[in-house]
C-alpha cells in the first residue's frame, strides 16, 4: 500500500482548509498537503515545482477564482494534465457553470466544500490503482 505524493487544496477558507487538510491526514494516504488560499498562490505553488496527484479546488475566491486559475492551469505543461482536479461546491453550479466544468478535461470529480474521509476514499479508488490506505479498508468495513 503505498501513498501519493501531494495534494493541494485550493480555498480562501482558512477553516474549509483546516478541516478538509486534516481529513486527509486520517485517511493516510498522500505524502503532503499543501495548501493555497488563491488561484493566483496556487499557480505560484505549481511554478515551483510542486505537481499534485490531486487538486480540490474551490470555485469562489478573492484575487484569483477557480475558474480562472483552470484557465492558467491548462496552459502548464502536459505533467500537471495528469492532476485530478475535483470541484469543491458550497452550492449547485448553474448552468453556464456545469458547460464549463464538463469542457475542462481535468475536471474528474465534484464534492461538497467538506471533505469527509468516505469521499476521499473514493476519490483514490476511483483514479489510482494500488492506493489502498487503512482508513479506507477500515470505512469499507464500517459501510458494509
Amino acid at each position: 500500500m503505498g501513498k501519493l505524493k501531494h495534494f493541494l487544496l485550493i480555498d480562501d477558507s482558512k477553516a474549509t482548509n483546516f478541516f478538509n487538510k486534516t481529513i486527509i491526514q486520517k485517511v493516510d494516504c498522500v505524502e503532503e498537503v499543501s495548501v493555497a488560499e488563491n488561484g493566483k498562490e496556487a499557480l505560484d505553488r505549481l511554478q515551483s515545482g510542486i505537481v499534485p496527484e490531486i487538486i480540490f479546488l474551490d470555485i469562489n475566491m478573492p484575487v484569483m477564482n477557480g475558474w480562472e486559475f483552470l484557465s492558467e492551469f491548462q496552459k502548464f505543461d502536459n505533467a500537471y494534465h495528469n492532476s485530478i482536479i475535483v470541484l469543491m461546491l458550497g452550492a449547485q453550479l448553474n448552468d453556464e457553470e456545469q458547460r464549463l466544468a464538463k469542457s475542462i478535461p481535468e475536471i474528474k470529480a465534484y464534492s461538497d466544500k467538506m471533505l469527509t474521509k468516505r469521499m476521499v476514499c473514493d476519490i483514490i479508488d476511483k483514479h489510482f490503482d494500488g492506493i489502498n490506505p487503512e482508513a479506507c479498508v477500515q470505512e469499507n468495513k464500517l459501510v458494509s
